[in-house]
């Protein structure tokens, strides 16, 4: 386990190579999810948040990399806030039993938060099992009837696992891969824990939408990286894993969710084969230049924002934002928008977060339920990927 709070990370993540360049430079943010009290959030430290793209295997990674224990032991975000989320994980639960094809079985879901995507497996026909090291959510899954160990992933802890609950047939890791410190470990873990006929599901943050829909603030010291199908492909070898199946999904801006087995029955091989010449032919994810015309497309838009923020101040209307994410603190510091921008508030449905502050400003989050109570001209919308509910929860406030 990672011992400074901050370190370089000097080689890739997925292949070893060394041979990093960095290909963005977000500056120094505070931790993303370090919301705090306003005197402490002031005084938060801020580390740098660069970008490095291997030119061995082509993988996306940050540059330096923070304490686990500094982001995870004690975490705010909880997956069923969100009624979209909520469905997201319903229907992915739905998609998976059919994959497994098994009426009872054996489920283990990594990083499993509060508990919400093993609640859609009938407990009757399922053990399920969960591991996650916030100990604050913790009660909330038991309350769901689920069991829960709060411990981090890795090889030793899947010892201790198989020691007492045995082999599973399905393992799911959903948006936990970009917070593993060490992926081989965690890699290993996994096989050492799953059925020989059993199948592996995990879901992670997809570098093509990131850059085709300039969602830039996805980026922070949690992800360590963004994934696309070639790097994963390559790595998953490693471990004798076969890549059956993949799909790109909606979820945070857009994911991709990758299938995994011993074995090698359904593999869609034209499928795969074909995404991945896209990757590299189309979308040019493996290209410096792509970096440099994504550099270009979020400061356009940061001049933008800042430019509409201004004229919305000098005709003196009062603005608030809506979504607490940890998106919301790359896209304050980076924009600038932390100060002289005259957000005060932000409004999140997590009432976890709710009065405490942003990171590193003292912009204090509230309940909605103020919203049409206190005076607001505009509503900017953080929490982008939420905002067809956010806006259909706020018809009040829109109208007027």
């Amino acid at each position: 386990m990672q011992k400074k709070n901050c370190v370089s990370i000097n080689e890739c993540r997925l292949c070893s190579s060394k041979k990093l360049n960095t290909v963005l430079n977000l500056g120094k943010t505070p931790l993303a999810n370090s919301y705090s009290a306003a005197a402490v959030s002031v005084k938060l430290k801020n580390y740098p948040l660069k970008i490095n793209l291997c030119d061995k295997c082509g993988h996306l990674q940050l540059s330096h990399s923070i304490k686990p224990e500094k982001m995870f032991n004690n975490y705010l975000y909880k997956t069923n806030t969100s009624k979209k989320n909520f469905l997201h994980f319903k229907n992915y639960a739905s998609e998976v039993k059919k994959k497994i094809r098994k009426k009872h079985g054996k489920i283990l879901d990594i990083a499993s938060n509060d508990g919400t995507f093993l609640s859609f497996f009938n407990k009757k026909k399922y053990f399920r099992l969960g591991i996650d090291p916030a100990k604050n959510l913790q009660k909330i899954s038991q309350n769901k009837g689920i069991k829960q160990l709060d411990k981090f992933f890795t090889e030793e802890t899947s010892e201790e696992i198989k020691k007492k609950f045995g082999k599973f047939d399905l393992i799911t890791a959903n948006h936990v891969c970009a917070h593993v410190q060490n992926l081989d470990d965690f890699f290993k873990g996994v096989k050492n824990i799953l059925n020989n006929n059993g199948l592996f599901v995990f879901e992670v943050s997809y570098r093509g939408s990131v850059l085709q829909k300039n969602t830039f603030d996805t980026i922070y010291h949690e992800h360590l990286d963004y994934h696309a199908l070639y790097p994963i492909s390559k790595f998953l070898k490693k471990f004798k894993f076969k890549l059956l199946d993949f799909k790109i999904t909606e979820a945070q801006g857009g994911s991709l969710r990758v299938y995994v087995s011993n074995n090698i029955k359904g593999i869609k091989i034209k499928k795969i084969q074909k995404q991945l010449i896209k990757e590299k032919n189309t979308l040019k994810l493996y290209s410096k230049e792509t970096y440099k015309k994504f550099k270009k497309k979020i400061n356009k838009c940061k001049k933008q924002v800042q430019n509409i923020l201004r004229e919305l101040i000098k005709d003196k209307k009062k603005i608030s934002g809506y979504g607490a994410a940890a998106k919301t603190t790359t896209f304050l510091n980076y924009f600038g928008l932390s100060k002289n921008y005259n957000i005060k508030i932000v409004f999140d449905d997590n009432k976890l977060k709710q009065n405490l502050y942003l990171p590193g400003t003292l912009i204090k989050i509230k309940n909605p339920n103020y919203i049409n109570k206190i005076p607001i001209d505009i509503l900017v919308i953080f929490a982008w990927n939420y905002s067809d509910v956010i806006i259909k929860k706020n018809i009040k406030f829109r109208n007027k």
